[in-house]
């Protein structure tokens, strides 16, 4: 699937044409698309090449139906549920989704290009209507895939620097600008407190997790930060035994910010098991607003992202354009500053 030479969108190809454009049957073409028996080499041969040049990409719906149309599935690639950020937003996705009376079909695609390139081909076979991906940094190949498309696609979660130059071809956009919450967080720690600050985060492969808002932060705060990423997935032990790490190599630094809320529950618990005061010697700060810090002898300082609502308006919006209703192609939905005790 891909765009024409004016720039369109292609339809998505039919196993009619692939026939027609052969010269054979239907069903001939279809047999040697399933790599059934019952034609010669040179018939595949000839089918399988006019399927290539034309892009065409089974419809395993129709192979058990006998229709070449979309169904009422909806494709979700996210790039992990093993963090309660994205099962939230995973959790407002599927309830909506169903309540409108649509089935999504859920891949785990990490941050890899290549694994998200081929699970979204995969999944397009099923002819879904619409397509749910995060927003991140693509390859062009990805970002040329998504583009073609001829169903509605939705970009979640991060809506980057992009905003102000989204065209209707791209991608709809829900989510937050995680710049702007570094941001808006390093501005107000600087307001409290001067010295060295660090950051502990995460690390996937080659790719850093969260760097929108340590970029952020780190131009809120006025400088630098002291970072050290993990080649782990974020959890309390991974703020517990990144926050010695960070500590052991920088003692003199007076703020900690983190990935996210659970990883700054770890940094705190090792700080207390320590004996640092928090926030008399080291202030913390997380993000997420999510509930362990909530219910902590000191409450976190975090952010606040609505996390369900990203959800349900992704696909709130995502059928609307499904259905050719009037949309918003960029929504914010905001953040808020939780102004805990441990800064």
């Amino acid at each position: 699937m891909a765009k024409s030479s004016s720039g369109s969108k292609r339809k998505v190809v039919s196993l009619t044409e692939i026939a027609l454009e052969a010269e054979v049957s239907r069903m001939t073409a279809s047999r040697v698309l399933r790599g059934a028996d019952g034609y010669s080499e040179a018939t595949r041969d000839k089918v399988l090449a006019v399927a290539q040049r034309l892009g065409y990409v089974p419809n395993r719906i129709a192979a058990a139906l006998g229709s070449d149309t979309a169904t009422s599935l909806v494709a979700i690639a996210l790039p992990t549920i093993g963090r309660e950020l994205y099962n939230q937003i995973l959790e407002g996705l599927e309830s909506k989704l169903t309540s409108m009376g649509y089935q999504p079909i859920v891949g785990v695609v990490g941050y890899d290009d290549d694994v998200e390139y081929q699970w979204l081909n995969s999944a397009l076979a099923w002819r879904p209507c619409a397509l749910v991906v995060a927003g991140r940094t693509r390859s062009n190949r990805n970002r040329t895939l998504l583009q073609s498309l001829s169903i509605p696609v939705v970009e979640l979660w991060n809506l980057g620097r992009e905003d102000t130059v989204q065209q209707r071809s791209d991608p709809l956009r829900v989510g937050l600008d995680h710049r702007a919450v570094g941001l808006q967080m390093g501005q107000y720690l600087r307001s409290r407190y001067r010295g060295k600050a660090g950051y502990v985060g995460v690390k996937v492969g080659d790719h850093a997790l969260g760097v929108d808002r340590l970029e952020g932060f780190e131009e809120g705060y006025g400088q630098s930060l002291q970072r050290l990423l993990l080649k782990d997935r974020s959890s309390f032990y991974a703020g517990y035994y990144g926050t010695e790490q960070l500590l052991s190599a920088e003692p003199n630094l007076r703020v900690l910010y983190y990935l996210d809320d659970n990883m700054a529950v770890g940094g705190l618990m090792f700080c207390q098991q320590k004996g640092i005061k928090i926030p008399g010697d080291v202030a913390i700060a997380g993000f997420g607003g999510l509930d362990v810090g909530s219910i902590l002898p000191a409450t976190l300082t975090t952010t606040n992202v609505r996390r369900l609502r990203v959800g349900k308006l992704a696909a709130q919006n995502l059928i609307k354009r499904v259905n050719n209703e009037p949309v918003v192609v960029v929504e914010d939905v905001g953040f808020e500053l939780l102004k805990g005790e441990t800064s």
